[in-house]
């Protein structure tokens, strides 16, 4: 599913994945160097991991996650999702802790921290030194397929439970739109009642529009349009997670039906930067 998105770009957008990409990790591989630099700073990001439940644990893992697939699929997200970046304790707490998971070995006990992932950035670093585009593309598809695996398990382990049903982010819905009613006979579907002409109405982003106090109130309960069920963006860390795979799912099921598959896309970003 990935892929097939990628292999869809434009080169104009492809260009714009690469460049958020290559930000993203830079500030990451930055933040991840200052740790271990720092002694103090590095012990004392490792006992406030200690101290969080299993549970938060995995919220601060599905955060950063989160931010992987608000990078790959731009389209299935907005400017909000601001709301779900982390302060800077815990995004070194939640990019140690994502590193520890990737060096951690069970037949070694106890583990020196420091050392080991030092190590592994050193040789992590060589290795994908002459991967170039390749080597970026392919830790950002991973992060994304372990912010799946990190859901699935996490709610088969019974850590959280996804409600069917979740109300949209606070943020989105102060910025819906106001439009005026231009046209009679226009009913509200929530309240069925007809909207009269000159009306403030609020407008989502599918176009459907309603009563301001009946989708506020619609709002709280859902995300969803009540005309086209169209998701609005929350402010669960984890519905977002499946929200925003379930809809790049979509787009490229309906994108491979168009095209005949997905090797029908052109590539152009792909094959334009030689990857």
């Amino acid at each position: 599913m990935i892929m097939s998105s990628l292999l869809n770009l434009s080169p104009n957008n492809f260009s714009d994945l690469i460049n958020s990409i290559t930000s993203d990790l830079r500030i990451h591989h930055h933040r991840l160097l200052l740790l271990l630099l720092s002694p103090s700073l590095f012990s004392q990001t490792l006992s406030y991991l200690h101290s969080l439940s299993l549970s938060h644990k995995t919220l601060l893992l599905a955060r950063l996650l989160l931010s992987s697939l608000h990078l790959l699929f731009p389209s299935s997200s907005s400017a909000f999702h601001r709301r779900h970046r982390l302060r800077l304790p815990d995004l070194d707490a939640a990019i140690l802790l994502f590193t520890m998971c990737q060096v951690y070995t069970p037949n070694h006990h106890p583990i020196n921290w420091h050392a080991t992932i030092s190590n592994y950035i050193l040789n992590s670093t060589l290795s994908l030194s002459g991967l170039g585009l390749h080597g970026l593309i392919s830790k950002y598809v991973d992060m994304a397929v372990k912010c799946r695996r990190l859901v699935d398990v996490a709610m088969s382990g019974g850590l959280i439970h996804c409600e069917k049903q979740v109300a949209a982010s606070v943020r989105v819905v102060i910025g819906l739109p106001s439009v005026q009613c231009d046209k009679e006979g226009q009913e509200c579907v929530v309240c069925k009642e007809e909207m009269e002409v000159g009306r403030d109405l609020c407008r989502l982003p599918c176009d459907h529009v309603f009563h301001w106090m009946c989708i506020l109130k619609w709002l709280r309960r859902t995300n969803t349009c009540p005309c086209c069920r169209m998701e609005l963006e929350t402010d669960d860390v984890f519905f977002e997670i499946d929200r925003i795979w379930r809809k790049a799912a979509g787009m490229c099921a309906r994108r491979c039906a168009t095209s005949g598959g997905a090797s029908g896309g052109n590539g152009g970003g792909l094959r334009r930067h030689g990857v």
